[in-house]
């Protein structure tokens, strides 16, 4: 099936191809093999994630989950520091989505105050619309479609859910950096759409038609 319009936008014709997630998330050499995501979209789109690939790429790398990543250690890091050295701008664009918290135990004790990532943002939640967006069509050749997607970060699933995804639904590991599990869309049901980034930070999705 070819798609004729945008996959994000539905309005634009689909004049170029987005990767999902950014090529700038993954190592500058990979496998031969690797089969990255690549979408329909059209040019105004296009410029739109590429405005935000790069500080997105600076904040999934930035954070405890993801920062002993061999990826991450030995070449992306990197790139993120040089990017700053070259760019103040994009040091202070990661700097903004700094926020104080409280760190508790888990029976809810407050130990101390501590600066944390703000994910809870537009543009993180805009990058969790694509990349669920991105998935329906790599796996089942979604197009455009109105709906709702919520999600959470690193949830506990257990071992059942990810049984599940593999023997219902679709599970590809399309390299170290990034895995996903996704629901068979039904009609009236949402899909569920798990992301998992550098191995250890995952986003948990639902998304509704």
């Amino acid at each position: 099936m070819k798609a004729e319009r945008c996959l994000f936008c539905a309005l634009g014709a689909a004049e170029t191809r987005d990767h999902v997630p950014p090529r700038s998330f993954f190592p500058a050499k990979l496998p031969p093999s690797t089969r990255l995501i690549t979408v329909p979209c059209c040019n105004g789109c296009h410029k739109v994630s590429q405005a935000t690939d790069a500080i997105l790429r600076n904040l999934f790398i930035s954070v405890t989950e993801t920062e002993s990543s061999q990826h991450v250690k030995e070449g992306l890091a990197g790139k993120r520091d040089r990017s700053f050295d070259r760019n103040r701008a994009e040091f202070m664009r990661l700097l903004r989505l700094v926020q104080r918290v409280e760190v508790k135990t888990p029976a809810g004790i407050f130990l101390r105050k501590d600066l944390a990532f703000n994910f809870d943002v537009s543009i993180v939640h805009a990058f969790v619309e694509r990349t669920c967006r991105a998935i329906l069509w790599e796996e089942f050749r979604l197009p455009y479609f109105v709906g709702t997607f919520g999600w959470r970060m690193n949830v506990d699933l257990g071992d059942l859910v990810y049984a599940g995804l593999a023997k219902f639904g679709r599970v590809r590991k399309v390299h170290d950096v990034f895995a996903y599990g996704v629901t068979v869309p039904k009609d009236g049901a949402p899909s569920w759409v798990v992301l998992n980034f550098y191995g250890s930070l995952e986003i948990f999705a639902r998304v509704n038609w």
